[in-house]
């Protein structure tokens, strides 16, 4: 399977750069992973740079503007939408015993699930996911045998409570899969997209108190009218976290003292802050 060979890579590079156990989500009463704040901050607010800057967060928080929905906004939403849906319908007829046969044959995108301008290409999005599970299935029972755990659709939208890093107390995170967290992108690939790993990684493991070094991210791109889906497996790796805690208290910072970062040089015009920021 794809992302199985993929963490097999990652499991010498895990070896060679452990996590010290200061930096696991566990060690929440203690800097670095203690937050300077408890704001209930959400993931996208410390993870993504789409506002290089993060004055959206700077708007939102401190000035308590509200931003609009765009377009490709609703795009992604519906894709995850989309990828929640065939990963529970394959789930449930593989706990029913179906064969991935009937897994294709049966399962279907209701009209009315998207919105209806792109319901054709979530269409396509459904199916060639359920192909690809059908397909990881059938390849597992060619391997493992059909009564084994070979395998294991993952579980998604799993809810996660991270205040104790400083965090929402409800965080959703896209899937999780054997001992990996999961995060579906639309869009071009982004460096900082690994941070919001290491952001789970560190909720998951405050709560369970459990290790969890390794996430997928899976990117769903083509629209509209290509369907690509692409697989991409990190180490949640001692830097990452601590970058993604720097960040965390970066905003927290902004937030407690008021500070406007200013405007960025340049802005994605699908920002929902866009006409604020600029009016």
């Amino acid at each position: 399977m794809i992302w199985r060979q993929q963490l097999k890579r990652l499991h010498r590079i895990r070896e060679l750069d452990p996590v010290p156990d200061e930096l696991r989500g566990w060690h929440y009463y203690s800097p670095p992973v203690k937050p300077k704040a408890y704001l209930g901050l959400t993931m996208s607010e410390i993870a993504y740079d789409y506002c290089p800057t993060k004055r959206d967060v700077y708007l939102r928080r401190v000035l308590n503007e509200k931003g609009s929905e765009k377009s490709q906004l609703i795009y992604g939403q519906a894709v995850h939408k989309v990828f929640s849906k065939a990963l529970n319908d394959v789930r449930t007829m593989y706990v029913l015993g179906k064969d991935p046969y009937e897994i294709v044959k049966e399962s279907y995108l209701e009209q009315g699930f998207c919105p209806q301008e792109i319901y054709e290409y979530c269409r396509k999005v459904y199916g060639n996911l359920i192909l690809f599970w059908a397909s990881q299935m059938a390849e597992a029972k060619v391997f493992y045998g059909g009564d084994s755990i070979g395998f294991l659709p993952w579980v998604t939208e799993v809810r996660v409570d991270g205040s104790a890093i400083g965090m929402s107390d409800r965080l959703v995170i896209d899937a999780l899969g054997e001992f990996s967290i999961i995060e579906v992108k639309t869009g071009k690939r982004e460096e900082f997209h690994k941070l919001a790993l290491a952001g789970y990684a560190l909720a998951i493991e405050s709560v369970l108190e459990t290790p969890v070094d390794y996430g997928i991210l899976v990117y769903i791109n083509g629209f509209p009218n290509d369907v690509e889906i692409r697989f991409e497996a990190y180490y949640i790796s001692p830097d990452l976290r601590k970058l993604f805690l720097d960040k965390r208290d970066e905003v927290i910072d902004m937030v407690i003292n008021g500070r406007d970062p200013g405007k960025p040089q340049k802005c994605p015009e699908n920002c929902p802050f866009y006409e604020v920021c600029w009016k």
